[in-house]
This record gives C-alpha cells, structure tokens and sequence, in this order.
C-alpha cells in the first residue's frame, strides 16, 4: 500500500514538472516570435503600426507652406540673428536669439564652459560667426520646428514657424535698450510725480496704493498699532513722501529692473519696476510692509 502511494506521488510529480515544461517552451516560443517581429521591420506586426496617441504627430491641417519653404524663412532670417538678454538658469545660461522682431529660439551655454554671463554671450556669438544653418524641419500639427545647425551641423535649437501664416514664431525681444543708471534715474524722475492713493484694510495692516499718471506701481503697508485708522495710514505715506524719497540701486530680473525706493531714514519702502526694453515703468504694485 505504502509502494502504491510512493508510485502515486511520483506520478503527480512528473505530471506537474511536465505541465511546467510544456508552458516554459510556449513561452520561450512566444518570446522568439515576438523578437522575429520586431526583427521584421517592413512586416505589418503590432510591433510596427504607430501608437494610437501618436497617429497625428504629423498632421498637416491646414498648412499653406511647405518644409521647403519653412527652411527657407529660417535661412533667410539667419543673417539677422543677435544675441539678446542672457538670463542665469540652474545649470547653465539661457541666451536668447533674436532677429530684429523678437526672439526665435533660446541656446543653453553651461556653467561648466561659461562661468559668468559675458562669456556665454561670447561662445555663442563667435559660434554665429563661423556660421549657422537651418535644417529638415519636422511638422507637428500646424508648426514646423526648424532646426538649428552649428558649423558642424550640431543641432543648437529650434526655431518654430507658423505652417498657416509662414511666419517665424517669436517671443517679445529681451535685448535692453536702458542701463541700469538710466533705470534709476528714470524712478527718481517719476518721483516727483507719485500720489498716494487711498488705504485698503489689509486685516492687520493698511495697504497704502501709491500711483504714477493714475496707475499704481507700488504699495506700501502699514501697521495698525501706529496708524490706527485709514487716514493715519494715507497721512503717514504723505509725510513720509515730503521728508524725501529716493531711488536705490536697481537689480535686473530678465529685461526688468526692479527699483527700490529709499525714504529719508535710509529704509526700503517700496519697489518701483522699469522695463529695460522700453523705459516705461510697469504697472501693479510690489508691497513692502513698515
């Protein structure tokens, strides 16, 4: 009886590693026909036919120019191309490329080949020098993306044209038309000119709007303890305004120059922006609590 259970159980074991075997090799099976699938690159497998959300990455729509003629625009506008504004990112500096209109592409120069921002500006423009190229644009959807080519036909960016309107996508240009001085001197000059506007309740400070021709550039807070009412608050400003406010020393942001202003006991009551593209003083307000 003992033997009979041994043969029994011996049989159960052949019984399952056989089962095992049998779908181990139609795996492996499995397996080599998906490999001679993907070896085949003409057949019509599964391997081959394009994702389903990839099936209109080249869609034309409406394009009303060619890959020919986006090349072209891009070539055409070459000639033009000038560094603009150079902005500080995590690993690297940005520098914009501009043609005249605004900027069409931006190129990464890192901290590792320029250490500071002027010698970004220099790789790229002696890169410029030695001569740029466009080339084979890609269409997705209605946009061409051009790109950009080095003397050594590196790609260095892309430039975007518009399939519809055949024109190059910009951005508004960052090239700075005021230094930083003539950004302070610009503040001081409006100076003379600011009102102070009414006193909103800011909970536990009062939020003093102050305006230039009408619009407010800045705010300034005051606590409640020392001004009480609104009309502490607006009387404080005023006061404040006629012992003498001055510009400080400006610092950029991009194409902005944000402007501190000093009252007559040395301390920052406010921040006045100036675009370095245009001169104009921005609108909103930066708040700086007393």
């Amino acid at each position: 009886m003992i033997a009979n259970k041994s043969v029994l159980k011996a049989m159960a074991v052949a019984a399952v590693l056989a089962s095992v075997l049998v779908v181990a090799f139609a795996a492996t099976a499995d397996s080599g026909a998906v490999v001679a699938q993907e070896k085949a690159p003409y057949g019509d497998t599964h391997f081959n036919r394009p994702w389903p959300g990839l099936r209109n990455q080249s869609w034309s729509g409406s394009v009303t120019i060619g890959s020919a003629q986006a090349k072209a625009l891009v070539e055409a506008a070459i000639p033009s191309f000038r560094v603009g504004t150079i902005a500080s990112s995590r690993t690297g500096w940005l520098v914009p490329i501009e043609d005249g209109k605004g900027m069409v592409t931006s190129i990464e120069v890192s901290k590792v080949s320029a250490s500071t921002a002027e010698q970004a500006k220099v790789i790229v423009e002696e890169s410029l020098k030695k001569g740029w190229k466009a080339g084979e644009p890609k269409l997705l959807r209605t946009v061409y993306d051009v790109p950009l080519l080095d003397s050594k036909d590196t790609t260095i960016g892309y430039v975007r044209v518009e399939g519809r309107s055949g024109e190059i996508m910009r951005k508004p240009s960052t090239i700075l038309t005021v230094t930083i001085e003539q950004a302070k001197t610009i503040v001081n000059d409006a100076i003379k000119e600011l009102k102070v506007g009414e006193a909103k309740d800011g909970g536990s400070v009062w939020m003093v709007s102050i305006k230039y021709k009408d619009n407010v550039v800045m705010t300034v807070l005051l606590g409640k303890i020392n001004t009480p009412a609104s009309e502490d608050a607006v009387k404080a400003v005023l006061d404040s305004i006629a012992k003498g406010w001055k510009a400080g020393e400006p610092k950029q942001l991009q194409s902005i120059y944000n402007v501190p202003i000093i009252d007559a006991r040395g301390n920052t009551v406010g921040n006045i922006r100036v675009d370095g593209r245009s001169g104009d003083i921005t609108t909103g307000f930066l708040a700086l609590r007393r």
